[in-house]
């Protein structure tokens, strides 16, 4: 009887939403101490503030305050793509890139008539310095001994590039400018590689205003052109931008590095992932002594040319990513945009069988509509938060947390994920010392004057909650603004409710 009646209970909550639920009495709880302080605070005097607690266990709301408005999220919306990857694919998914042929082997004189296709499968991970089985060029090596193993020792056609599975435009169209030529801007591609970026080295002179020597850039990206105005200054840390489209050469380079150092990095993002990828194994086989006729290409330079690519192929052999449980415990511990924005597209293959940004963001909020989220007020533009139009409220991350908690078969998964207060991720270097550091598993994000936590804390009672902050426009620094919210967290951890059972 009390199990069904606790069913009815948590039943109610999603269908009224957290905020018009039953509210505890916790005027002496210091969380409601330090969320008056912040209230009042000046430097949100013009900030948008909302905040959400509930218990794990009953569905109560602890504290709350706008829960229902709308803010942009940053990166705490991997929360929300990841969970929707996990729910759609299973944690034990991996994606899949083929290597593929047209045409015919002549055994005899071990020509191939035809192409070598790299057909991508939307894995955001070949190459990817983030795991050992895919780091250090592995997949080349592979490929190569793949073709080789066929006794092909010379290509009639080309080595071509197949990302098609995705949509063309890489970039989400709500990304700034000032972002999307930067690493943290590489958008996801059917073929990506190298987790899409590049590194330049740059040296400066002592001479405040002197031009930063470009001293190499790795991996070598070919065409790619700079358009150098990065000046040596008083600055400490990296002050530059990379500014650059999509499928456009040329890069920009603007502002400022510190003055007398060497092999500064900047790193940019590939403004052709599938091109480049073509490209890297074309050089490696040439390298390993396999002619090849014609330059490097993909099937968007040559449907651009109004050429065309067999579709009659065969398999060479297939490489694999990481299961999905790896992807995400690095998307949400280390907040790699790139991977969310795979993981967005690759939702909108599943839900409506189109990998596009818009369409697929619509696809995922009308999934969680009919898991029972109210999504009044929510707009997604892109996978990773990066977006300045993102909006999402308090009160729906809360529901997401609660859900994969209650229902998801992967919520072992989707917890180990979320970076442990003091150890890791943007976490790392918070809560020392307090109540709050090894109890707490939360999400940050961070945007121009944005900061935002999601996540879970166990209390001092041992009762566990599931919280939501997310601050916009405030007057004063990131490093502030994320002072003040984990007040408001170590406070959460500090609730004492006498021993509390969980259910």
């Amino acid at each position: 009887m009390r199990k069904i009646l606790f069913v009815l209970i948590f039943s109610l909550i999603l269908i009224i939403g957290f905020d018009k639920a039953p509210q505890l009495t916790t005027s002496d709880y210091s969380v409601n101490k330090v969320l008056e302080d912040l209230k009042t605070d000046k430097d949100f005097k013009n900030a948008g503030f909302g905040f959400l607690a509930i218990s794990a266990q009953t569905g109560e709301v602890i504290s709350s305050y706008n829960p229902e408005l709308a803010l942009k999220p940053a990166s705490n919306l991997k929360l929300l793509s990841t969970a929707s990857m996990l729910e759609l694919y299973g944690s034990d998914f991996k994606f899949e890139t083929k290597l593929e042929y047209t045409g015919n082997i002549d055994t005899i004189t071990h020509v191939l008539h035809g192409d070598i296709i790299i057909k991508g499968g939307g894995d955001p991970t070949l190459g990817s310095k983030y795991f050992d089985q895919t780091k250090d060029k592995q997949f080349l090596q592979h490929w190569t001994d793949a073709i080789k193993n066929l006794h092909i020792d010379s290509i009639a056609g080309a080595v071509i590039a197949d990302a098609t599975v995705y949509s063309r435009d890489i970039v989400p169209l709500s990304w700034s400018w000032i972002n999307m030529g930067n690493y943290f801007g590489a958008g996801a591609c059917g073929l990506s590689i190298y987790d899409n970026y590049y590194t330049i080295y740059f040296n400066t002179e002592k001479t405040i205003g002197s031009l930063a020597e470009i001293e190499k850039i790795s991996p070598e990206v070919p065409f790619l052109v700079f358009d150098n105005n990065i000046v040596a200054s008083k600055v400490s840390g990296d002050k530059s931008n990379i500014l650059g489209a999509p499928y456009c050469n040329t890069r920009y380079l603007r502002g400022e590095l510190p003055r007398e150092k060497t092999n500064i990095e900047v790193k940019g993002s590939l403004p052709d992932p599938a091109y480049f990828a073509a490209y890297e194994l074309d050089r490696t086989l040439r390298e390993s002594g396999i002619k090849i006729k014609d330059h490097a290409s993909s099937i968007r330079i040559l449907e651009n040319s109004e050429k065309s690519v067999s579709d009659i192929r065969k398999e060479i052999t297939a490489t694999y990513s990481p299961p999905l449980s790896e992807i995400i415990a690095q998307t949400n511990i280390r907040s790699i945009n790139l991977f969310a924005e795979h993981f967005l597209n690759h939702c909108g293959l599943k839900l409506i069988g189109k990998a596009e940004t818009e369409p697929a963001a619509k696809a995922i909020m009308e999934f969680w509509k009919e898991k029972g989220m109210d999504t009044e007020g929510m707009t997604l533009t892109d996978g990773s938060g990066l977006s300045q139009y993102d909006a999402v409220t308090p009160n729906q991350m809360v529901f997401l947390l609660n859900y994969m908690r209650k229902h998801s078969p992967y919520f072992d998964v989707y917890y180990n994920s979320l970076p442990l207060a003091g150890q890791e991720g943007r976490l790392e270097g918070m809560f020392k010392g307090s109540s709050a550091e090894w109890n707490l598993s939360a999400k940050s994000g961070t945007i121009d004057r944005v900061k935002a936590y999601s996540g879970y804390v166990k209390s001092r009672s041992g009762e566990e909650i599931i919280f939501s902050m997310i601050v916009n426009n405030f007057n004063c620094t990131s490093e502030e603004a994320r002072a003040k919210l984990e007040r408001l967290m170590i406070a959460l951890s500090e609730i004492d409710r006498g021993t509390f059972h969980s259910k």
